[in-house]
C-alpha cells in the first residue's frame, strides 16, 4: 500500500503535534505556584469593619509579609510569616471614629520587597 505524499504529510504532522503535547506535559514543569492573596475582604460589624486577608503559601518555603493598612492618613504596620502549606488570615478592626475621609488601604509586601503584591482599596462611610 503506497501513501500519497500529502497523506505522509499530514501523518507526520499528527505525530509531531503528539510529541510536542507529550514534551510539554511531563518535561515542562509546573510554575512554582505563588502565595495566594485573593481572600480580601471588608466585613460590616455593628460597631466596626474588619478587614481580612487570607495568606495561603503553596511554596515549599516559608514567606514574609509585611501588611500595611492605611486608614485615611494613619498606617499600621504588621509582619508575619506563612510556613509551607499553610494559611494565616490577617484581622484588622476599622472603627468609625479612626475615620475622617473613609479610605482604607491595605498593601502586602513579600520578603522585603519595595513593591507590594497585593493593594486593595476601599472607601467605608460611618453611618
Amino acid at each position: 500500500m503506497q501513501l500519497s505524499r500529502p497523506r505522509l504529510v499530514f501523518i507526520f504532522s499528527i505525530i509531531v503535534l503528539v510529541a510536542v503535547s507529550v514534551a510539554t506535559f511531563f518535561f515542562i514543569p509546573p510554575s512554582q505556584g505563588l502565595t495566594e492573596s485573593k481572600r480580601v475582604h471588608i466585613i460590616e460589624g455593628e460597631e466596626e469593619w474588619i478587614l481580612q486577608c487570607d495568606l495561603i503559601n503553596h511554596q515549599e518555603k516559608a514567606l514574609n509579609y509585611d501588611i500595611h493598612v492605611t486608614v485615611d492618613d494613619t498606617i499600621y504596620r504588621d509582619s508575619t510569616i506563612v510556613l509551607p502549606g499553610k494559611t494565616y488570615t490577617y484581622i484588622h478592626h476599622i472603627y468609625p471614629q479612626q475615620l475622617d475621609k473613609g479610605e482604607v488601604t491595605l498593601a502586602l509586601y513579600q520578603d522585603n520587597s519595595t513593591r507590594p503584591i497585593e493593594q486593595a482599596t476601599y472607601y467605608l462611610t460611618p453611618d
